[in-house]
């Protein structure tokens, strides 16, 4: 791997903080405390839980943890969430050996650029979902990075990591199949078995990498691209979110706040709201979810909820919100419309129109392109501390900001078992 600029560092540092904010929010998850008890029977600690496995399960369970809430960040050219893949597997491995939180840091950054090659040189197939695909290959090179690994050894485990990845269903978020979260789990899981397979003499198939995305877990493989992009820092084009959903929810939602910052809205007098926007966000249209997960990946509850609630963080997606009758009658009055024009927009541009109509007969629209928090209009540090706050503080209190400062600074630490005993409960 190239020599690692301190800007890449510097900011690689704020993606493992939010993503260390991520996995503390979905322990809380009432799933995530259920399959921790069952597997949880001693080993490594497990980063921000009072429980320890074995480092395969703890990279599973923490991998589970940090896509619970839907809170972790994503990078579009890579079509996915890479850091998850890389930092679960990594913590795992971590807590196993005495290292260095700048070797933690590496491994991370290494785990997030080979993961997102991949990613970005492939062509997903439309009904694969991408977590727990390529993102494998992100894991396995995070475990390699942290064992010393030179870049032939390195090599072949990524090539036995190919092999590794899932097949996952694009719809069963959309339908209230919450095993869409476990998808990343089990890449980080298989990444790290990867390497313990390479390291035994376990083969991949050659040239496995290109085969297996290239047509299998995808249809098509762009070599050119994959062999371009081997100087460019993916990390640098991530995207951070504010909400607990889907990020393609999150045009409409700045939508709605930038009308409802102009002038309060009450919810009976909303008769319709229409959304139009692009293609695969238009696909999130469900006025009725089945599940929490259903409801983070639909544009019509994610609105009805923010205009409700005043806020789209986790607890307006809890089993009681998704039920309540309320914002279901209002999420009925949303119709999510795909309009080929703004398909063809992308990727330069990610636009979501809105329109607000009131019983009254007041129509009020508003345009946006992009959202905050994509690479090109980013969070100020400031926002991204305080949701690191709301999702550390119901279990730490107020030493959440030490723990803030400790995961975003790891090139401080002398040893990255202080990381994990500073997030102990």
């Amino acid at each position: 791997m190239q020599p690692i600029p301190d800007h890449v560092r510097d900011h690689a540092g704020l993606i493992l903080a939010d993503t260390l904010g991520a996995i503390l929010a979905g322990h809380r998850e009432p799933e995530l405390r259920a399959v921790t008890a069952r597997h949880a029977i001693g080993g490594v600690p497990l980063l921000g839980a009072a429980a320890a496995a074995p480092p395969p399960m703890a990279a599973f369970l923490t991998g589970l943890a940090g896509t619970a809430a839907e809170l972790d960040e994503g990078n579009y050219p890579a079509g996915g969430h890479p850091a998850i893949h890389a930092v679960a597997p990594a913590l795992a491995e971590a807590a196993a050996r005495d290292c260095s939180g700048a070797a933690l840091l590496t491994a991370c950054i290494a785990g997030y650029e080979a993961g997102s090659r991949v990613g970005h040189a492939m062509r997903l197939r439309p009904a694969a979902h991408p977590h727990g695909t390529w993102g494998v290959v992100g894991a396995a090179a995070a475990v390699a990075s942290l064992r010393g690994h030179d870049a032939a050894m390195t090599g072949r485990a990524l090539e036995v990591a190919a092999s590794l990845g899932l097949a996952t269903s694009a719809t069963a978020s959309l339908r209230g199949g919450s095993v869409r979260n476990v998808y990343a789990g089990a890449a980080a899981q298989n990444g790290l078995l990867a390497v313990d397979l390479a390291e035994a003499g376990i083969t991949g198939e050659p040239g496995g990498i290109p085969v297996v995305f290239g047509g299998v877990i995808g249809e098509g493989w762009d070599g050119a691209a994959y062999a371009a992009s081997a100087g460019r820092w993916f990390i640098l084009e991530s995207f951070l979110k504010l909400h607990s959903c889907c990020r393609e929810t999150q045009g409409a939602l700045e939508a709605i706040e930038l009308l409802l910052a102009e002038a309060p809205v009450a919810p009976e007098a909303v008769e319709a709201i229409e959304v139009e926007t692009f293609h695969s966000a238009s696909l999130l249209s469900e006025t009725a979810p089945a599940a929490p997960i259903a409801g983070r990946f639909s544009i019509p509850f994610a609105v009805a909820t923010r205009i409700l609630r005043g806020h789209a963080w986790i607890e307006a997606f809890a089993p009681e919100a998704i039920a309540d009758p309320a914002t279901r009658a209002l999420a009925a009055r949303v119709a999510v419309r795909h309009d080929p024009a703004l398909t063809a927009r992308q990727p330069a541009e990610r636009v979501c129109r809105l329109t607000l109509r009131l019983a009254d007969g007041t129509l009020r629209r508003r345009e946006v392109i992009g959202t905050p928090g994509d690479p090109d209009r980013p969070h100020p540090e400031a926002a991204l501390r305080d949701k690191f706050r709301r999702c550390a503080e119901p279990g730490f209190g107020a030493r959440w900001a030490e723990l803030w400062e400790t995961a975003r600074h790891p090139d401080r630490l002398a040893s990255a078992r202080a990381l994990f005993a500073a997030f102990r409960p």
